[in-house]
């Protein structure tokens, strides 16, 4: 008979012998999950609106992708991924983002987290240096602090990345003998501070990518979701080098349940991250099921997506100019799903955050957008998931929290 494991289990000093660098330097895990952030009123995530996801037009698809195909629906599938949702992505890329590629072109990953991923293990060793705009995408930050990469920010306006900083540092780096692995930049809402970069910005960006001879990462996960002003077209789009990687995601558009994004890259690069990429073919089947829905189901979608978070963007807004202490200032996004702001010296939103879970309330502080300690008076706010009458009476006590730091510090 097997005999169970000691009750005490694995030993803290034996599992630290048995890890590796990396594993020994890791943070705490990130916790997120839907279903608790949904007790509260929640700013905290970049989740969809719980309503809006096509649960019946999915279970519709599913059907008729068992029917169809469903013995390979449950097998393993294709390290690039299914050929049949790839034909359904680039004929929406070509329509929408005007990215004309073929399927070589193309990597299906589990969601934008993964081609992320993917392109730092390709990439990027451990001391290496990296680009990035700064404040951005907490998960970004997270997984080079996890490769043990050296990052540089690079500030965002309200025009976008600040080309004079991206200029200064590249040239700072050079004259070190440091060549940066890669420029990681969201172009369309950016996350967190919902600001675009302008066409002669990513026009620069490329320009500069070819003269330091370093590589464009572009995070689109939200280019569909724009609810006014100019379409812009991708950093993809402008470079015809081929040094920009374009990653997107079906979460913000479809479901994120289903864990599906996509690389876009020269044939060569694609090749070296499939090689990577050992999951056996990324959700064969949620693969299979999209490759049914996109084609019937998506363009609608996308539609009834923009009036419901343009609603609740303007809801928002309406809410901070109402409840915001003085002196405090936002962003005012054209798409995406966040709100970036700005409070008055002598706000942490650190600290004011434990105050708001204890008045139900949640929402990102700042600080988790930034390599290094700074940001705290500042704070990123989701209009996606909060329901519409939940907007006022969040925003409302998220200031009266910011009014008693003000208070404690005497500069109210």
């Amino acid at each position: 008979m097997t005999q169970a494991p000691p009750a005490s289990g694995l030993s803290a000093a034996t599992l630290d012998a048995l890890l590796s660098t990396r594993g020994k330097d890791l943070p705490p895990p990130r916790i997120g999950d839907p279903r608790k952030s949904a007790d509260l009123i929640s700013f905290m995530s970049g989740f969809p609106d719980p309503a809006s996801l096509p649960a019946q037009q999915v279970a519709e698809a599913t059907a008729r992708a068992m029917e169809k195909d469903g013995r390979w629906a449950l097998q393993y599938g294709a390290t690039m991924g299914y050929t049949g949702l790839v034909d359904a992505l680039l004929d929406k890329l070509g329509r929408h983002q005007g990215i004309r590629a073929g399927r070589e072109n193309v990597l299906i990953t589990a969601g934008g987290s993964q081609a992320v991923a993917l392109t730092l293990d390709l990439l990027v060793d451990p001391g290496d240096t990296v680009l990035m705009e700064e404040p951005t995408w907490m998960g970004f930050v997270y997984a080079l602090n996890n490769l043990g990469a050296k990052s540089v920010g690079v500030p965002v306006d309200e025009h976008g990345t600040d080309l004079e900083a991206l200029e200064r540092e590249l040239k700072r780096l050079t004259a070190e003998g440091v060549r940066p692995k890669l420029i990681y930049v969201i172009p369309n809402f950016q996350n967190p501070s919902g600001v675009s970069t302008t066409l002669a910005r990513r026009k620069r960006i490329v320009e500069l990518a070819h003269e330091y001879g370093t590589l464009i990462l572009e995070d689109d996960a939200y280019y569909d979701l724009r609810y006014e002003g100019e379409w812009l077209p991708p950093i993809y789009t402008l470079d015809e080098v081929g040094q920009t990687f374009y990653l997107g995601t079906f979460s913000k558009i479809m479901g994120a349940g289903m864990r599906l994004g996509w690389l876009v890259a020269p044939p060569a690069i694609i090749g070296k991250l499939a090689t990577l990429k050992i999951d056996g073919g990324t959700n064969v089947f949620g693969s299979h099921v999209a490759a049914e829905w996109v084609p019937r189901h998506l363009d609608d979608h996308i539609a009834k997506l923009r009036e419901i978070y343009r609603r609740r963007r303007d809801l928002m807004l309406a809410s901070l100019a109402r409840h915001m202490p003085e002196g405090t200032t936002w962003t005012t996004p054209e798409g995406g799903f966040f709100i970036w702001v700005t409070f008055p010296e002598g706000v942490d939103t650190v600290k004011m955050l434990p105050q708001a879970r204890e008045r139900g309330v949640e929402f990102l502080p700042g600080r988790t957008c930034y390599a290094q300690d700074r940001g705290h008076r500042f704070l990123r706010l989701s209009y996606s998931f909060a329901e519409d009458e939940q907007i006022d009476d969040g925003i409302r006590i998220v200031g009266e929290i910011a009014r008693g730091e003000l208070l404690e510090t005497g500069r109210a």
